[in-house]
């Protein structure tokens, strides 16, 4: 048997106490540790040295109490005197006593039993803290483990596949000639407006310099229209080397440094070139109105040819949606200056050349004005690639450079949990969110299958002609996107869906919008032939068919024929506009609200009476007229 040696004899006692208590010098604490301490009382009960050890060293086993130790060195005291007295020896009872570990720990049960309701509930608190504790360090640990050891695998380089869909013999290309007009026009721009007032107008001699100037990217314009497809690469290392050639570093610094062997992420390509091409249709529209002011046809007709064979040719096969929304844009600016030529100047066209314009309109598409998700959704897929492990399945959990990528891209949850902090400290805790983070975001393929049921059920919903679109299932479509977005837990675990997903019924919108105003230039232009050999306006636009139209194009609101009227004699032509009202070619009191949404309709907005009025769309409104009405 083994327990403390120390010897508690009463000489020895006498000197511990002492020693124990002459260092202390708050007499308060000395009272109480004197009356807590149990060596004292050991020493003072004279017991042999075995049994004062053993009695010593099972109340130190016991961790009670201090109190609760001195109660327990009592009853020890008092079994051990009892049992000399009985006459036996010391080692006898230190024999009997057994193991002292056991004694210590039977004895510490009995007096945690006794202590009170409160203690109980406290230590069942504190113990049920602990399992939590635990098994919150053992998870967190495990989800640390699964998500710092997650890597990427970048399986497909969709830069390669996006131009691999628009390879063009180079003869054929119209891009490089785009850009030798770009680097030309280098930073100066030109806004079709200036010409506004014609010879007299403020801007006027402003217009006319820079058109001068300009003469050789203009005519690399026409050149590059004339093309069968545009060739505009990706990542194309031969924008960079063309800009630096020419010394265009303004060139160099907008175009993206992005090349597609590089295979970086597809989200990352800027689309220079694309948005640069707005500069040069902005140039050949006002290079038509100076035409038109001039009455010289042959321009106006040649300036917009090239800018409706521009839009035609940015819709390249695998077209982003910037990409389509630029063409839509241009064919756009390319139908308004048509249809103010045909308003302030309409003699400077020929009816062959009316008929030739009207042609090149319709022809727009093939006359299917529509839209393609193809690039969003290799967009989406190159964003996965690179967030997501891949178990080759389709599945894969998030990475820490998917996490990067969230906060990069504006995930604003993301964001808020990974802001960047000013010192170590602060950054390291920034991080430790970012195991529970990746658990809480979906899955690889939950974000995959979220995304593409949502881009199938909104190409679906927009299927067919505009005013046939089922309204109610539309509205039913967003509130559910905006149902995840609102959701906590929801908008969190398909972040990525919500971050990538288009705007499916603006994009759709958006197209039935330019085949509303291609309509509506085609029907002006049927006017403008019907008044040179009538003298007048026709009273109805039946008139014009067979022709002069096929047919008449439908109001793109409600399927009926396009609305016209003709005041003050004027001829106006319209469409209901978004309240979906006929207001007899009466403007809205702002002229973009009257832009109208096919596939949702706000009762509530519509009770608004500024909103009320059409959607003029020939002949166009001027700015002073629209800021007038």
């Amino acid at each position: 048997m083994t327990h403390d040696s120390r010897d508690f004899t009463p000489a020895a006692s006498n000197w511990l106490v002492r020693a124990y208590y002459t260092p202390v010098s708050d007499a308060l604490r000395g009272q109480l540790s004197a009356r807590l301490d149990v060596r004292p009382e050991i020493a003072a009960a004279g017991l042999p040295a075995p049994l004062s050890g053993l009695i010593y060293t099972v109340v130190r086993r016991t961790r009670l109490w201090r109190s609760e130790k001195l109660d327990v060195a009592r009853e020890l005291i008092a079994h051990f005197s009892d049992g000399l007295s009985a006459g036996h020896s010391a080692d006898e009872l230190t024999q009997d006593f057994g193991s002292l570990q056991q004694a210590a720990r039977l004895i510490r049960k009995a007096k945690l039993r006794n202590r009170s309701m409160w203690w109980q509930c406290l230590r069942i608190v504190t113990r049920l803290l602990l399992v939590v504790l635990t098994l919150s360090l053992v998870s967190y640990s495990i989800l640390a483990a699964r998500f710092y050891l997650g890597r990427p695998q970048l399986a497909h380089n969709y830069w390669h596949e996006i131009n691999a869909a628009r390879q063009v013999p180079e003869a054929q290309r119209a891009w490089p000639l785009y850009r030798e007009a770009v680097i030309k026009l280098g930073q100066t721009g030109i806004e079709p407006d200036w010409l506004d007032g014609g010879p007299v107008g403020k801007n006027w001699n402003r217009a006319i310099a820079t058109l001068e100037q300009q003469r050789e990217s203009i005519e690399l314009c026409r050149q590059a229209a004339k093309k069968p497809r545009l060739g505009y690469f990706w990542g194309d290392p031969a924008d960079r080397a063309a800009a630096q050639a020419a010394q265009a570093d303004w060139f160099i610094n907008s175009t993206s440094a992005s090349v597609a062997d590089d295979n970086e992420s597809l989200i990352s390509a800027l689309l220079f070139g694309t948005q640069a091409m707005r500069g040069l249709a902005r140039l050949l529209l006002a290079d038509a109105r100076r035409a038109a002011i001039a009455g010289d046809g042959a321009t106006v007709v040649a300036d917009l040819d090239a800018m409706i064979s521009m839009s035609q040719q940015i819709y390249e096969p695998k077209s982003s949606l910037v990409e389509q929304l630029v063409s839509f844009a241009i064919f756009g600016f390319t139908l308004e200056t048509a249809g103010r030529i045909l308003t302030d100047s309409p003699a400077v066209l020929t009816d062959e050349q009316l008929r030739e314009l009207a042609h090149r309109i319709a022809a727009y598409h093939d006359g299917a004005v529509h839209v393609d998700f193809g690039a969003e959704q290799m967009t989406f897929d190159d964003l996965l690639q690179r967030a997501y492990t891949d178990d080759g399945q389709g599945n894969g959990r998030m990475t820490p450079a998917g996490l990067v990528d969230l906060a990069q891209y504006g995930a604003d949850d993301m964001a808020l949990f990974r802001a960047p902090k000013n010192n170590l400290a602060g950054t390291f805790a920034a991080h430790l969110f970012d195991p529970g983070l990746s658990a809480l975001v979906g899955s690889r393929q939950e974000n995959r299958e979220l995304y593409q049921s949502l881009i199938d059920e909104g190409i679906r919903l927009h299927q067919g002609p505009p005013w046939l679109w089922d309204r109610q299932a539309i509205v039913a479509y967003l509130n559910r996107i905006s149902t995840i977005a609102q959701h906590p837990t929801q908008r969190m675990r398909y972040m990525l869906v919500l971050l990538m997903s288009p705007a499916v019924d603006a994009v759709f919108n958006a197209a039935e919008r330019t085949a509303q105003t291609r309509d509506a230039a085609e029907v002006a232009i049927a006017l403008v032939l019907w008044h040179r050999r009538h003298g007048d306006w026709p009273t109805s636009l039946a008139q014009l068919t067979p022709d002069l139209l096929p047919t008449v194009p439908p109001d793109r609101v409600d399927g009926q024929p396009l609305r016209y009227v003709v005041r003050d004699g004027k001829p106006v032509v319209y469409s209901l506009g978004d309240d979906r009202f006929d207001d007899g070619g009466r403007p809205a009191e702002r002229f973009d609200q009257s832009y109208p949404s096919y596939g949702r309709h706000d009762p509530q907005r519509d009770a608004s009476a500024d909103h009320y009025g059409d959607w003029i769309l020939w002949p166009p409104l001027k700015e002073k007229e629209e800021a007038d009405d």
